[in-house]
């Protein structure tokens, strides 16, 4: 009970300072930070269900991947020698909090959920920037177009898995395009946000269950 407490008044301290990052960095990426603490918060004070011993180790592992990655991007950035831009710092936080995000949710669903919620929402992503962006413009249509090829690639290979294989193709797609430009660290960051989903959604799809 002390422990739980201890661990409370830590995530309502990080909450609250994330709150206050508002008024000096972006506010979404600060609401990143609080996303963060906020469910394991509302689980201890059983304001929703805590998660089984199942669930548990995997939350564990996606955290660890999540954490290598971190490591990786560290030992990357230095090998290349970049400069740490916003993009950079941005990057640390965005990389690892979809990694988590997309390695927990494949695994603790099945194959089909997994699927389709995890390549749902990417296509979502890219389908919701552009409209933020353009409007329904014809340039905000042509932005689109990669977000629904990847709803239409999500669709077709819930239902039959060798659509799975469409991912690699996407993935192909995305390092001719991003890999060429490794010099910028947006282009690392956009291309990983790429990858990381489309890697896992290719070896899943493929799976049976």
């Amino acid at each position: 009970m002390v422990l739980k407490t201890v661990i409370l008044i830590f995530d309502v301290f990080v909450i609250i300072l994330s709150i206050s990052l508002i008024r000096t960095a972006g506010s979404w990426y600060s609401l990143l930070l609080l996303g963060l603490f906020l469910f394991p918060s509302l689980r201890m004070l059983r304001l929703i269900p805590g998660f089984d011993e199942r669930e548990k180790a995997i939350d564990n592992l996606s955290s660890n991947i999540a954490l290598g990655i971190s490591f990786v991007l560290a030992i990357f950035y230095i090998g290349m020698r970049y400069t740490l831009t916003i993009d950079g710092a941005i990057s640390f936080i965005l990389i690892p909090f979809v990694a988590k995000a997309v390695f927990f949710s494949g695994f603790t669903l099945e194959r089909r959920q997994s699927v389709s919620i995890i390549g749902r929402s990417v296509g979502l992503i890219f389908v919701g920037f552009a409209l933020l962006s353009h409007g329904f413009s014809t340039v905000g249509l042509i932005e689109m177009l990669p977000g629904i090829v990847i709803l239409i690639c999500t669709e077709l290979s819930a239902r039959y898995r060798w659509f799975g294989l469409s991912y690699l193709f996407l993935i192909g797609i995305a390092t001719w395009v991003y890999l060429p430009n490794f010099e910028r660290i947006t282009s690392v960051l956009v291309y990983s946000l790429f990858v990381i989903p489309f890697s896992f959604l290719l070896v899943r799809s493929l799976k049976k269950t």
